[in-house]
Order: structure tokens, then C-alpha cells, then sequence
């Protein structure tokens, strides 16, 4: 129990609202903390979200439900540190969920973008159809990949080469009469194009 009192009392010292005592719980925690949501956060969230992001989150959040008397019985190290522990948890979880959707919408906007005005061989397509607000990084990130993947997801080149056209704002008259093939050919890639990437845009999860 020796070992526990400082943390004791910094608990109650946090419980009084004194800015020291999250400082000294901080130190005190801060190594183990980052370890632990290092190990919780997937590979494709961390340029944007790291076990730094995590940790102090879900550190702030512990602090101010401390101060504000939410956790009574809270007062030892195993209680503060399986706390801290589910929280960083959950800020992971709602950060992974927050992305996937993100990625899903991207995929959809892109997908959507490109392939509204299809039946309308003189119009369009292309990421000129994207809003033209300013992106965040994060959406920049998933715009990148999500295209990266679609073309992927494509095996036949000629389908490859009919989205990157389109992509790219080219009627589909025009994408005819540079691949040298009938508008309806075209019509039809792009009609498979847009089925795969649907079905890529809603995965069964």
C-alpha cells in the first residue's frame, strides 16, 4: 500500500482541482499510457491519430471527471491506471469508427462524383464534381488512398483506363474517341466500373 499513497493523494489533490497533481499522475503514467494505445491504434489511423493523440485525450478526460466527482471510489494506482486503460480504449474505438466512416463517405462522394452525370455523354466528370470547399487533411489522406484502392480494385485494364479518364473530366463521347471504341462500349465499362466500386463503397462487414 506504501507504494500506492503518493497516487492517493494526488487523486485527492485532483479531487481539489490542484493543476499539479494531473502533472505529477501525468509523469507518473504517461509512458505505460502511450505503450498501451500504441498497441490499440491500426496502422492506417496513425498519420492522423497516434498513441500521443490517445493518451493525452483520454489522460484529460480521466483528469476532469477526477475533478469534477465522477469517479468517488477511485483512489488507488490499479483503479486510476484500469481507468485510464478503458478510456483510451474507447477514444481509439471512436477514433477508428470515426475514420471508417470518413472512408466511406470518401468513397461514395468519389464514386458519386464521378459517375452522376454518366448517362450524359457531353457532361463532366471527374474530382471537378467534388465539393470545392477546402478538405481537412484527414478527408486529403482518405480521398488519396480511397482512389488508390478503386483503381486497384479494378483487374481489367481497360476499365483502369476508362475511370482514369473519366477521373480526369472526359466525357464519355470523348473517352470513345480517344480509346478509338463506340460510345456504347464505353457506356457499358463504365457501368461495370461503377458496380464494382459501389460494392467496394459497401462493404459487408
Amino acid at each position: 500500500m506504501a507504494a500506492d499513497t503518493p497516487i492517493t493523494l494526488w487523486i485527492e489533490e485532483l479531487r481539489a482541482s490542484d493543476e499539479d497533481a494531473a502533472t505529477r499522475l501525468w509523469n507518473h503514467f504517461i509512458g505505460r499510457l502511450y505503450e498501451s494505445a500504441r498497441h490499440m491504434i491500426r496502422p492506417e489511423t496513425r498519420p492522423v491519430y497516434d498513441e500521443e493523440d490517445a493518451a493525452l485525450s483520454a489522460f484529460n478526460s480521466v483528469c476532469r471527471g477526477i475533478a469534477a466527482g465522477r469517479f468517488p471510489d477511485l483512489g488507488d494506482r490499479e483503479s486510476l491506471w484500469k481507468l485510464l486503460l478503458v478510456i483510451t480504449s474507447h477514444k481509439v474505438s471512436d477514433r477508428h469508427r470515426h475514420d471508417q466512416q470518413q472512408r466511406r463517405d470518401v468513397r461514395r462522394t468519389l464514386s458519386d462524383s464521378i459517375f452522376a452525370n454518366s448517362a450524359d455523354t457531353s457532361a463532366p466528370g471527374g474530382i471537378q464534381q467534388l465539393p470545392s470547399r477546402e478538405p481537412t487533411p484527414e478527408f486529403a489522406m482518405a480521398f488519396a488512398e480511397t482512389c488508390e484502392n478503386l483503381f486497384h480494385s479494378l483487374d481489367d485494364p481497360r476499365l483502369r483506363e476508362v475511370a482514369a479518364m473519366r477521373m480526369e473530366g472526359y466525357a464519355a463521347d470523348e473517352i470513345a474517341s480517344r480509346l478509338k471504341c463506340t460510345r456504347s462500349t464505353v457506356q457499358r465499362r463504365l457501368a461495370v466500373i461503377r458496380h464494382q466500386w459501389q460494392q467496394f463503397a459497401d462493404p459487408v462487414e
